[in-house]
């Protein structure tokens, strides 16, 4: 229906925007105002007859439905079919067989056509000869079939809800509708707009996070929201992005972590609180990185590092049943299953297991440095290059959902050691598809003791010269401990990289609706 020829954007403004004069010289607003539909595409679809006499068009409910016009094509100069979609089309996705999902019937299925009469709709057919694609309308008429069979809403009135003044991208050039990564991560708008899938993708976040904060609740824990601007940073080790403070004259950081406020309101007497928070850190961007992002944390009083592994196995299973339905997920050439009791598995066990090496034997660490390229200045300590050997000959390993627990104490500065082995820690790690997920510990609540790790890792840090360890110990934190912190457990689990196991998403940057990317066009 859009009468211009041309490529250029300006162009196809000015012959939108001529449509818009159009309606307004009609006394119709092009923009729109309030609308109220009854029925979703889905739902209205769900309602169609089915067709039971050759040739005729059964019609069923009435129904008010608004959307987005997909398609649109003229037949005749007094009959019109366009395709109306609105978000139900990630539902019906999700729905629809995956070997099939990218063909046309079944992108025609995930919305409902329209079919516009100039007979039934009078002077409404003003509007309809305005209409463009991607442009915004509220249709009200009874579904039906066609003679077809099609599922159709035979319109008695149609309303613009918002001209659109640009075409969509597979109107302007792009091949077969597809996005470019860049386009798509940029300019979000249009991924949402061209893609059922990336659609299903940031629903389906929204039901994780809603599913998350149900579980929660039923156990007993409180929402509650803690500061973004912190004068110290802490809760855990990364480089902070700093601001200022105009009115107070200092400096603030964006917090890495809630932890620390998480925990004095354990010692205040909440007992069981949770958080769902942005976080910030001031490092690179991978995969599975983005410097802004979302976790939900969690603190309870009187647990243990073990409580939280349990309730982690009953959390993972609940949001794989609300959320999805069943209890595997399927992530690149693996199908995780989340039925199986999660596997446990020590630290420096791990790293024997699966990379043949004793973490105390230092020349073997060392030559399985240098096999890996790991160089060997860039550690200043010998625990430190573990570490990076365990991350290169572990993880690849770390499919199926397990724990590793008893991690090395200089790791966890905040967490409670092992009884017989000071060296070790009451905490786990749940790694899946060869990704870090959760975090938890058995917290430390002995405020001497904390005192004396914060100092320990500030002159750690420095020697690494890694810069993620202001060397600023909060006092204030160890005077809350001063006052009590009961005994307990706490975890962190990152939303992003659950949105991906639960999606199948390969980077983080396609389950963040705005990752941070450099200033483009």
């Amino acid at each position: 229906m859009d009468a211009t020829t041309a490529s250029g954007p300006d162009q196809y403004r000015a012959a939108r925007l001529a449509k818009a004069d159009k309606l307004r010289a009609a006394g119709i607003e092009p923009f729109g105002n309030r609308f109220a539909p009854t029925h979703s595409i889905a739902a209205a679809r769900a309602l169609c007859p089915a067709q039971v006499v050759e040739g005729d068009q059964p019609k069923g409910d009435r129904v008010i439905c608004a959307g987005r016009i997909g398609n649109l094509r003229a037949s005749g100069a007094k009959l019109v079919f366009a395709t109306l979609f609105d978000r139900s089309r990630a539902e019906i996705f999700a729905q629809q067989d995956p070997a099939v999902r990218d063909g046309a019937d079944a992108k025609k299925a995930r919305g409902i056509q329209l079919y516009l009469d100039k007979a039934v709709l009078g002077d409404g057919w003003t509007v309809v000869e305005s209409l463009d694609l991607a442009d915004w309308i509220g249709v009200e008429g009874r579904v039906g079939r066609t003679r077809r069979g099609e599922p159709s809403i035979f319109v008695e009135r149609v309303t613009v809800l918002g001209k659109a003044l640009l075409p969509p991208p597979h109107q302007a050039g792009a091949d077969d509708g597809v996005l470019s990564p860049e386009i798509r991560q940029r300019q979000r708008y249009l991924d949402l707009m061209q893609s059922d899938a990336a659609l299903h993708v940031f629903i389906t976040r929204s039901r994780l996070v809603s599913e998350l904060r149900s579980f929660f609740t039923e156990h007993g824990y409180l929402e509650v929201e803690t500061p973004m601007m912190q004068p110290i940073p802490g809760g855990a080790s990364a480089r902070p992005f700093v601001t200022r403070h105009n009115a107070l004259g200092l400096d603030l950081y964006l917090r890495i972590a809630p932890e620390l406020y998480l925990k004095r309101l354990l010692v205040g007497g909440l007992e069981r609180v949770f958080e769902l928070n942005r976080n910030f850190r001031n490092e690179g961007i991978s995969p599975r990185h983005n410097p802004e992002f979302t976790m939900v944390e969690w603190y309870e009083a009187y647990a243990d590092h073990r409580v939280m592994m349990d309730l982690s196995e009953q959390l993972f299973r609940r949001l794989a049943d609300r959320v999805l339905g069943r209890s595997t997920l399927t992530f690149g050439e693996w199908t995780i299953d989340l039925d199986q009791p999660f596997r446990r598995i020590g630290y420096h066990d791990a790293l024997r297991q699966f990379g043949g090496i004793d973490h105390a034997d230092v020349a073997a660490i060392k030559a399985k440095a240098r096999e890996l390229g790991i160089p060997l200045d860039a550690h200043a300590t010998h625990e430190r290059l573990v570490n990076a050997v365990w991350e290169a000959v572990v993880e690849p390993h770390l499919i199926q959902p397990t724990f590793i627990t008893d991690q090395p104490t200089w790791l966890t500065p905040l967490c409670r050691t092992h009884p017989d082995d000071p060296s070790r820690t009451l905490r786990f790690e749940l790694f899946m598809a060869r990704m870090e997920v959760g975090n938890a510990y058995t917290e430390l609540n002995d405020p001497t003791i904390q005192r004396q790790r914060f100092a320990e890792q500030a002159v750690e840090a420095a020697a690494a010269s890694d810069q993620e360890v202001s060397g600023i110990i909060d006092e204030d934190y160890c005077t809350a401990l001063d006052h009590g912190l009961p005994s307990c457990g706490g975890q962190g689990l990152g939303i992003d990289r659950l949105v991906m196991l639960f999606t199948g998403a390969t980077t983080i940057r396609d389950v963040i609706l705005f990752p941070t990317m450099k200033p483009g066009a």
